[in-house]
């Protein structure tokens, strides 16, 4: 008998209370986004002179992408730890704690005095705080995920689900555009000096209201009937281990591409196009604002879609292009033009990542039954997230050293399209089947 035998199909909720569910999971999530982004854009440009002044300049743009990767690599642990709780007490619960967990790991991140205040201390609080950044969006995602997929209507999960991928661009948006905005302002002086400080402070004001919106939701439909029917798995990670093995591993493939592109086109690209070809930062920060703009449009109407034709031929036609555009796109960086860098990174962001990034919510949640669906993956997402997105900047930078060339890390990616590709074809299409 299946895992999910006897449990009835979503969509119970009436239509204004499932209407605050995806407003509350989106909200939170892209709360969370814009804290994670905040560290990602402002890292490269700031944090090698203020926490490792002593380096030298490659050396430090390392330690900065090492301290970038330590939030990917807490990000499984928190995976597992708030998606076994999710499984266990419910994903509303695990969501107001992630939420809360992040905005204060952000907050405090604001508040982090220098190395020349207090020396080693500084780039080990920052480590940290990174780290606890880390774990709590380990857990966000896919308990937000699970809560809106298994209260949507049956023949609208890919698109109602999307809205949690489409509110991560939306915090891209507000953390890429408050940089540029603050940059434009008072300089980019001021900025390096102190004023990088206030979206992290920002937080506060935005944990507080998305604590008090999530607060006010219903938990998900489906898991209250397996908690009322004594289903609830004691060890839930177990039984993922035991049983759903393929399925993390498919989860971890699709993941693991889409991030490492989504990461390289922007945190990799951004640290170099500012420190090796001398361009403005605030003009990248805009590009990368206005592609997240685009693809916030599009995720929604790609997952419309992915509910009518089946999530499978979407995510391979985005490894395809991503797999061509890739090297064009280096091309375009070396060309120095900004306005040709945002027409580029537009393409990167707003189309091709979102031909990924918009059925994959539903897709990896698909995989699993309601039993272990936050568990499952939870784990596969971080996994692929930690090895593709997390170590791509400091893979990418370590490949390049002092070189000029971006064949390397070209080659990188595009070994990762590749073994992402062939796992999607061997993929079960799970579009149509009851949850």
């Amino acid at each position: 008998m299946p895992l999910n035998a006897g449990i009835p199909e979503s969509g119970g909720l009436s239509k204004s209370a499932f209407r605050r569910l995806v407003f509350a999971s989106s909200l939170g999530s892209a709360i969370e986004h814009y804290d994670f982004f905040c560290y990602a854009f402002i890292a490269p440009i700031v944090f090698d002179l203020f926490f490792f002044p002593k380096m030298d300049p490659l050396a430090g743009t390392l330690a900065v992408y090492a301290t970038f990767a330590v939030g990917f690599a807490a990000r499984p642990l928190g995976g597992l730890v708030f998606g076994h709780y999710g499984d266990r007490i419910g994903r509303k619960s695990v969501l107001m704690a992630t939420l809360l967990i992040m905005g204060i790991a952000s907050f405090l991140i604001g508040c982090l005095p220098s190395y020349q205040m207090i020396g080693v201390g500084a780039p080990v609080l920052l480590v940290v705080l990174r780290f606890l950044q880390g774990f709590a969006f380990g857990g966000e995602y896919m308990n937000a995920v699970s809560l809106t997929l298994e209260n949507a209507p049956s023949a609208k999960r890919g698109f109602f689900a999307s809205f949690v991928n489409a509110s991560g661009p939306m915090g891209i948006i507000i953390a890429s555009g408050s940089i540029a905005l603050l940059v434009n302002s008072f300089g980019t002086d001021a900025f390096k000096d102190w004023i990088w400080r206030v979206p992290f402070l920002f937080s506060f004001v935005l944990v507080v209201i998305g604590t008090y919106i999530r607060y006010h939701v219903d938990e998900s439909v489906l898991f209250k009937f397996v908690q009322a029917s004594k289903k609830v798995p004691r060890v839930p990670v177990a039984i993922v281990f035991r049983s759903w093995k393929k399925s993390t591993v498919l989860s971890c493939l699709i993941n693991m591409v889409h991030s490492s592109f989504q990461y390289m086109s922007t945190v990799f690209v951004l640290g170099y196009a500012v420190k090796k070809l001398g361009m403005s930062a605030a003009g990248i920060s805009t590009g990368t604002m206005v592609g997240n703009i685009i693809e916030v449009m599009m995720v929604p109407l790609i997952a419309h879609f992915s509910d009518r034709f089946g999530r499978r031929p979407f995510l391979l036609a985005g490894i395809v292009l991503a797999a061509i555009w890739y090297p064009l796109f280096f091309q375009i960086l070396l060309e120095r033009n900004v306005m040709y860098l945002l027409l580029g990174l537009a393409v990167s962001i707003g189309l091709i990542h979102a031909l990924m990034f918009a059925p994959e919510a539903a897709f990896s949640a698909e995989l699993f039954p309601t039993e272990v669906r936050v568990s499952g993956s939870s784990l596969g997402k971080q996994l692929g997230i930690i090895f593709g997105g997390g170590m791509a900047p400091l893979i990418a930078t370590s490949l390049m050293g002092n070189d000029t060339s971006f064949t390397p890390v070209v080659l990188y990616f595009e070994v990762i399209a590749v073994l992402a590709f062939i796992g999607i074809l061997l993929a079960p299409e799970n579009y149509k089947r009851a949850l």
